[in-house]
This record gives C-alpha cells, sequence and structure tokens, in this order.
C-alpha cells in the first residue's frame, strides 16, 4: 500500500512537473521530491518494522537518496526548459516536450550512466529499503551461534541460486552478501533458525 501510493505521489509530481514545462515556468522537485509529511510516513512505516541504529541509518540513507533524486530531477528539468525557452520555433518546443515526456523525469544516473525516471528509482528504492529493513528485523534477533535460512524466490538471479534455503552462520551471510545476496531488487529473506 506504502508503495503503490508513493508511485501514484511521483506520477503527480512527473505530471504537474510537465505542465509547467509547458508552460515555461520553473518547477520546485526539492520541495516536491522531499516533501516532508510524505517522507514522515514513509519514517514511520520503517520504524514499525525496527527502530534499530542501524534501521535509523538505512532510513537516513533513504531521505538522502530522495533529496538526489530531486537535485538530478532539477537538473534535468532545468536544461530542457532552456532550451525550449531559448526558442520561438512551435514544433521544436514541442519535440523538446515530448522527448522529455518519452524518457521520463530523471531521478537516478546509475554508475553505469543508465539513466531511471523518478517513478522508477522511487519504487525500486522504497522496495530495497522495504526489504532491507524486513531482513535486518530478523537479524536483529539473531543471537551468537545461531543461524538462519535463506528463503526461496520462484524467479531467483544467478546471484542468489547458490543461497537459496542454505542455512548459514551471520558470518557466512556477511561473505554471501559479498558474493552478491541481498543486491537490488533481490526478493530473498532470512528466517532464524
Amino acid at each position: 500500500m506504502l508503495q503503490d501510493n508513493l508511485i501514484s505521489y511521483y506520477e503527480k509530481v512527473t505530471n504537474m512537473a510537465l505542465t509547467n514545462l509547458k508552460a515555461e515556468k520553473t518547477f520546485q522537485f526539492r520541495k516536491m521530491l522531499t516533501n516532508h509529511s510524505l517522507l514522515k510516513v514513509v519514517e514511520s512505516h520503517y520504524e514499525k518494522i525496527t527502530n534499530s541504529p542501524e534501521a535509523k541509518k538505512k532510513i537516513k540513507e533513504y531521505m538522502n537518496a530522495m533529496n538526489n533524486m530531486a537535485k538530478v530531477a532539477s537538473l534535468d528539468y532545468n536544461m530542457v526548459l532552456k532550451q525550449i525557452k531559448s526558442t520561438n520555433d512551435p514544433m521544436l518546443k514541442q519535440k523538446l516536450l515530448s522527448d522529455y515526456a518519452d524518457k521520463g523525469i530523471s531521478g537516478f544516473v546509475a554508475k553505469n550512466g543508465a539513466v531511471w525516471s523518478i517513478e522508477t528509482h522511487s519504487n525500486m528504492y522504497t522496495t530495497h529499503f522495504n526489504n532491507e529493513l524486513v531482513r535486518l528485523s530478523v537479524l536483529e534477533t539473531v543471537g551468537p551461534g545461531e543461524k538462519v535460512q535463506v528463503t526461496e524466490s520462484s524467479n531467483p538471479c544467478p546471484l542468489c541460486i547458490p543461497w537459496e534455503n542454505e542455512i548459514l552462520t551471520l558470518e557466512e551471510l556477511e561473505e554471501a552478501k559479498a558474493a552478491g545476496l541481498f543486491h537490488v531488487r533481490c526478493k530473498h529473506f532470512v528466517i532464524k533458525v
């Protein structure tokens, strides 16, 4: 439910930005993407999963990611707005607007140069951190010498297959994570055994 609400919110932000761009007006991505009340709902949701120091650190990372997303979106938007304002050709203005709408508002640039829209990035990031906090909430209950089992996934990636159903110590779990387990979009969790 939270994730659906976030996706819907970022879709509305995109639509408002496109309306402003068409009117050749500036747009305040920071105000919209770091919406204080929205992020407080997210923070409250996460704190219900776990409220440990590690969870607080992850929540702060999430908030920083939303701030960074606003920076990327603003740079992208302002570049296109400048191009639109620099021409009097209505056909070129429409092409610039259409191209911008078709690709989506940039929200994240990956190390490999791939650009993700604010909807895609916020969806992926929210899902990932939700899963991270659920895993963390289980790991916080594991004592010294106890073990966890990695769950199965209906569609595991090659990085995770070696770890499915494995019973691991916390040290072995750290090695599995270093080898790729719990990557972004990973659907595996752990259960205490």
